[in-house]
């Protein structure tokens, strides 16, 4: 089994070759989920020749045609450490060809995470695909978010929580290439924990995972696909506000005889319908939740309480505790359908 490396590709990812001028260059792309295996035939195949003597190297983008091949449908909490959703993420074979000569070969895992301008091109990416940093769930609520963490098959991984209170530890294996690991082990729901995610005991990312009762508030559970192509949870902890917007179109009617009905008017309306807004606020939280923010402005997939959003804030300005002592993010949404169900 070939060693499939982390790639992201809602950012280009860039197939090159440098050759001769008049070379064809080639690229065959096998794309795949589990539990399928590659294609025996290519799924795209790519071509350029090289342009000139001065410009001797071509690129080819792969990254929209492995889009196609991942979805995001819906976030579902676990337990243990499990196998993610196949559709999630997709294996992406690479041969190239100079004049029908083949070359080189590429074995990819791709992620619809993204890479920022600063990175560069082709970044080297981490298999554990969300930042580290301390977070905050709700202690009422069983259902926990989950660390995504691709298991590089080369070295053992596992996860080891460390109570905060007691100090107790538990240890548990991957066994899967791809892994939801629970942020809370069962065992400290009522006292949060460290997360440490191994590969061969060495520690990659701590996490820590605090509990907090909400007494007045229902806490909002909001899920987005984050930077790294996952699944990441986060909890809008205090008050939230909705406001109804109704949309329509108004025309005017011409009286239908000259001895016309007064009670009918001449203004009528269609495509009446409403949408939904809903304003929420994270709570208290640590500085270094800029970044979080961040990427939920980037997400392409968002949902509270498992229904779709839209978030509607387009600026959010970066709190800084050496500017105030408590900082808290409010962001608005708005559900992403009209409330009356018609096709137009």
């Amino acid at each position: 089994m070939p060693t499939y490396t982390n790639i992201y590709v809602r950012s280009p990812w860039l197939i090159e070759d440098t050759e001769t001028a008049g070379d064809d260059i080639k690229v065959e792309l096998y794309l795949w989920n589990d539990p399928d295996s590659q294609p025996g035939s290519p799924t795209h195949t790519l071509e350029k020749p090289i342009p000139s003597s001065v410009q001797t190297t071509v690129y080819f983008d792969i990254s929209p045609y492995c889009r196609e091949y991942i979805t995001h449908d819906q976030f579902t909490p676990v337990t243990t450490p499990t196998a993610s959703p196949v559709a999630e993420y997709c294996y992406c074979h690479v041969k190239t060809y100079v004049n029908d000569v083949a070359a080189t070969t590429y074995d990819y895992i791709c992620f619809d995470g993204y890479g920022e301008y600063a990175d560069g091109k082709n970044p080297t990416i981490s298999e554990i695909h969300m930042d580290a940093g301390t977070y905050l769930y709700d202690e009422d609520d069983s259902n926990r978010g989950a660390i995504y963490v691709h298991d590089d098959q080369v070295a053992s991984w596992d996860v080891k929580y460390t109570g905060l209170t007691t100090g107790g530890t538990t240890t548990q294996a991957f066994g899967n290439e791809v892994n939801y690991v629970p942020y809370v082990h069962t065992s400290y729901l009522s006292e949060g924990n460290t997360c440490e995610i191994r590969r061969a005991t060495v520690t990659q990312k701590t996490f820590t995972f605090k509990p907090t009762c909400e007494g007045r508030y229902t806490p909002i559970v909001c899920d987005f696909v984050n930077k790294y192509g996952a699944w990441q949870r986060i909890i809008f902890f205090k008050v939230s506000k909705q406001t109804m917007n109704m949309v329509n179109k108004e025309f005017h009617l011409m009286p239908d005889d000259a001895n016309y009905d007064t009670t009918l008017g001449t203004r009528k309306t269609f495509n009446t319908n409403m949408n939904t807004m809903i304003v929420c606020n994270t709570g208290w939280v640590e500085e270094t939740y800029d970044d979080v923010i961040k990427q939920l402005l980037l997400s392409e997939r968002i949902t509270l309480d498992n229904v779709p959003v839209i978030l509607d804030t387009k600026s959010v300005q970066r709190l800084q505790s050496v500017v105030q002592d408590e900082l808290s993010y409010q962001l608005q949404f708005k559900y992403a359908y009209l409330d009356l169900n018609y096709y137009l």
